[in-house]
């Protein structure tokens, strides 16, 4: 490979990770100004002239190469002369240092082809150990230019093999103690997804099965545990809102040290408080103290109750190691609908949920891209071009058929893992008088709640989606305060709950769609809801719909997507008009619950002793939580009140994490739907 070849493979994606977005744009500036161009060239490389700095380009890429000003890493002449070889050099110049009609790059199948003994060679012993004890095997890709993009969920990490390369020519904005092991990790995830089982070197993977097994944690996973409650003592006596890059590559480490330790539950839970920390160290207006606060109180609750807990409790505790299926099973998967997402960290999704009908259980399966670098990914084109598996074609004709999976995976998470060798075969769709249906969902209120109820604590499996099987519904009304739409559905018992749609922008079709099934009550057979708990709420959101078709046919109804029939005024639009003809008036008050008013005082000091890491209570404070804590005490709420009454006594960050989750599960609780 020619060297101005091996600087022709880095798009704006990957130049942007190697560096930033705006010292890119800085480059681009001088190129197109005219302030770049080779003034010399051999047959090793040639030397590069970017506003007034010489940069010394070769055959090792942007990476390796050195520019003559006294910036550290990469800097914008470097960058500059990357575009310009990739998108100004003249054809003089390529024929001079570039063999004519090279043949365009292929990096899975470079991947593919890697000698296995040289790229742990190249990695080093100390990433192979760090690789090999976490044992990631959740990957997603793409082909991207000449580059291939590998997300690895369960760490909350990407990186990019670049065509041509090599493994010292991968990028990612990884911390540079862990980079080596997640690139590492990556690589040898996607080599196993197509079938390749490449052994790891002797001695490197650590024996954890007779350790996992144990009635109790042993000395060094207990050690461990204090290694990460030290850290958020740590974080909240320095305070959230002076957290540093370091504090990101730390919780990285802490994350794959959790999966070696086989505690992969305390690992996603790392894994989501490091993502929030990141944001918070980068000064992104999306993010907020309190959710890093909230992280921080399920991490110090869990480690706790590791430490304590033995037996089935502790395996409980521990989470799923193992997520794969025998390569044997099959699953047969009915569609339940899909729809799209997007959080205030930049991430954004489709998922695509399915009934599995031997597990009788939801089953969910994601499109996701951590932040904004993929264009091409949008709502639209998610929903009209991309593939689960091989076999079931775009996700708009998922809901055509019901499926049989063949070598299923699921991934970290609990979900449907994509790509790898999974096969997806279509089977005819069921009808609506099919026997089997009336086994599936869930078709009673009072049943829900338990389920919810279980699933709070810290050993209960968190439940973000369930599909519903009412048996009546009233028409969608506006909640005028909340700006929100409800959606009232009853079961058999006449239970009733309400299903919420936010009034945004993104959720117009939602709510044109809902807004149409009013006049289709009788047709309706499943709601699928996601469960979204904001503060001290738990919202059921619908997202897809079962209808009964003629001749009894089930249709399955995409809210996000599917267009819904022609009216003369839509709901969407009559909602518009009227939030803007008020919006000059403030808003009704919104009534709180029990549970919040009592907490609500609680919360906002433990957030502003936390965001300030100022853990010594002042007067104010002080006299806020003495009225807290006699109103706690006047209902009941002994455990709640005790709590208050320590961190009182001694503030501590141990008993400021302590008092958090209490207040967070107090409000979770008293949100669940009521059983009449």
């Amino acid at each position: 490979m020619s060297w101005i070849a091996a600087w022709r493979v880095y798009d704006d994606d990957t130049l942007t990770a190697l560096a930033n977005a705006g010292l890119l744009r800085r480059a681009a500036k001088d190129v197109e100004a005219g302030k770049v161009a080779l003034v010399d060239q051999d047959v090793e490389g040639g030397w590069v002239a970017a506003d007034g700095q010489r940069v010394r380009v070769d055959a090792h890429g942007p990476q390796k190469a050195r520019c003559d000003c006294p910036a550290r890493g990469m800097c914008k002449h470097i960058l500059g002369a990357a575009l310009w070889l990739r998108d100004r050099a003249p054809s003089s110049v390529l024929a001079g240092a570039e063999e004519p009609q090279t043949a365009a790059i292929d990096p899975l199948a470079e991947l593919l082809a890697l000698d296995v003994a040289e790229l742990f060679k190249a990695a080093g012993a100390a990433a192979v150990r760090r690789a090999a004890a976490a044992g990631v095997s959740d990957v997603e890709w793409r082909v991207q230019g000449g580059a291939m993009v590998l997300t690895l969920a369960s760490l909350g990490q990407s990186c990019r093999w670049v065509g041509g390369a090599g493994f010292a020519g991968m990028v990612s904005d990884v911390p540079p103690a862990e980079r080596k092991a997640v690139h590492l990790s990556a690589l040898m995830a996607l080599r196993r997804a197509h079938g390749l089982v490449d052994a790891w070197p002797a001695g490197t993977t650590p024996a954890k099965p007779a350790e996992c097994a144990a009635e109790w944690l042993g000395p060094r996973e207990q050690d461990f545990l204090a290694q990460v409650q030290g850290l958020l003592h740590e974080l909240l006596s320095g305070g959230i809102s002076h957290v540093s890059g370091l504090t990101s590559a730390r919780l990285l480490a802490l994350n794959m040290s959790a999966r070696g330790e086989g505690l992969p539950r305390l690992a996603a839970l790392l894994r989501n408080l490091g993502g929030t920390v990141d944001l918070l160290a980068r000064r992104d207006h999306r993010a907020e103290e309190r959710d890093a606060l909230a992280a921080m109180s399920r991490i110090q609750a869990l480690c706790e109750a590791l430490a304590a807990a033995k037996g089935e409790a502790l395996q409980a505790l521990r989470g799923q190691v193992k997520r794969d299926f025998d390569e044997a099973t099959a699953l047969t998967l009915l569609p339940l609908g899909a729809y799209w997402w997007q959080t205030r960290g930049g991430a954004r999704g489709l998922t695509v949920a399915f009934w599995d009908v031997e597990g009788a259980r939801v089953l969910q399966a994601t499109l996701a891209r951590p932040d904004g670098s993929d264009v091409g990914f949008t709502r639209e084109l998610a929903w009209s071009t991309q593939a689960l598996w091989p076999g079931t074609g775009s996700v708009s004709t998922v809901a055509a058929s019901s499926w049989r999976l063949e070598q299923p995976q699921l991934s970290e998470d609990g979900r449907l893992a994509l790509g790898g060798a999974t096969r997806a075969t279509p089977q005819p769709l069921w009808s609506v008088t099919d026997a089997r249906m009336a086994g599936i969902g869930c078709a009673d209120w009072a049943e829900l709640r338990a389920r919810l109820r279980a699933a709070a604590g810290v050993a209960g499996e968190p439940i973000d989606a369930v599909l519903l099987r009412p048996a009546d519904t009233r028409a969608p009304v506006l909640d005028e305060a909340r700006q929100q739409l409800t959606w009232p559905v009853a079961d058999a018992a006449g239970r009733w709950l309400t299903l919420v749609v936010p009034v945004a922008p993104e959720t117009h079709q939602r709510m044109d769609n809902i807004d149409a099934l009013a006049a289709r009550r009788g047709d309706l057979r499943g709601i699928l809801v996601r469960i979204e708990r904001t503060g001290a709420a738990v919202q059921f959101v619908p997202v897809a719909v079962w209808l009964r078709e003629a001749d009894d046919r089930l249709q399955v109804l995409s809210l996000d997507f599917e267009t819904p029939p022609a009216r003369g005024t839509s709901l969407t639009a009559r909602l518009m008009r009227l939030f803007e003809l008020r919006r000059d008036l403030p808003p009704a008050a919104a009534p709180s619950g029990l549970a919040e008013r009592l907490t609500a005082p609680v919360l906002e000091v433990l957030e502003t002793q936390a965001a300030t890491g100022r853990m010594t209570l002042t007067p104010h404070q002080e006299e806020r939580l003495q009225d807290a804590h006699r109103r706690v005490t006047s209902v009941g709420l002994e455990i709640l009140a005790s709590a208050l009454q320590a961190h009182r006594r001694e503030p501590t960050p141990r008993a400021a994490l302590r008092l958090y989750r209490l207040c967070e599960l107090v409000e979770e609780l008293d949100a669940l739907p009521q059983e009449a």
